[in-house]
């Protein structure tokens, strides 16, 4: 589930999902991901745009699901009270660039952590509490700046770069991109 590129990539990710659900002995119209208009959230959307990102952006959506029936086990579990505070500052705290470095000195410890573990690859940190029903806050990482010239204005990063956050994957939902999430989706594709 945390790294799937390792395991097949996202079919395998399916394939561990489905039978998973088979061994709960779900009612046969019961589907692990609910087929709602989930697949035109932001993160669907936004997914072809970051880097590297149908493995850790997707892994992080089914994750989510997993989580809010129970089968994924988190590595830290928040407090109330810590959740509490990282949903209400969370969106306004990624209003500008930050790297994974940051959101950990920030919020701690991820709950789970969808992808690479190398500090300056692409990944999604993902904080939630006991309460599976409360929003799972995800933080999508792109990979660290490789370097800069002496003339840049942007020094080099150290770890993966925070592209945005998302509290709630609905259209109204609260999503914030940072400045260099924003210049991600203006990119010419190469």
């Amino acid at each position: 589930m945390r790294r799937p590129e390792s395991f097949g990539g996202l079919a395998g990710l399916a394939l561990l999902l489905d039978q998973i659900a088979r061994a709960e002995q779900q009612p046969v119209d019961t589907v692990w991901i609910p087929d709602t208009n989930a697949r035109l959230s932001p993160s669907t959307m936004l997914r072809e745009f970051f880097a590297d990102p149908d493995i850790h952006v997707a892994a992080s959506q089914y994750g989510e699901d997993a989580y809010r029936r129970g089968w994924l086990c988190l590595d830290r579990v928040l407090t109330p009270a810590e959740h509490a505070v990282l949903v209400d500052a969370a969106v306004t705290w990624s209003r500008t660039d930050r790297t994974v470095h940051d959101v950990v000195a920030e919020f701690g410890p991820a709950s789970v952590t969808f992808g690479d573990p190398d500090p300056r690859r692409p990944k999604t940190l993902s904080y939630a509490g006991s309460d599976r029903n409360a929003p799972l806050v995800a933080f999508h990482l792109g990979p660290a700046r490789a370097g800069t010239s002496p003339n840049s204005e942007h020094p080099p990063a150290v770890g993966a770069l925070l592209l945005g956050v998302r509290v709630c994957d609905e259209f109204l939902g609260r999503w914030e991109l940072t400045p260099h999430g924003e210049a991600f989706l203006d990119a010419e594709p190469e």
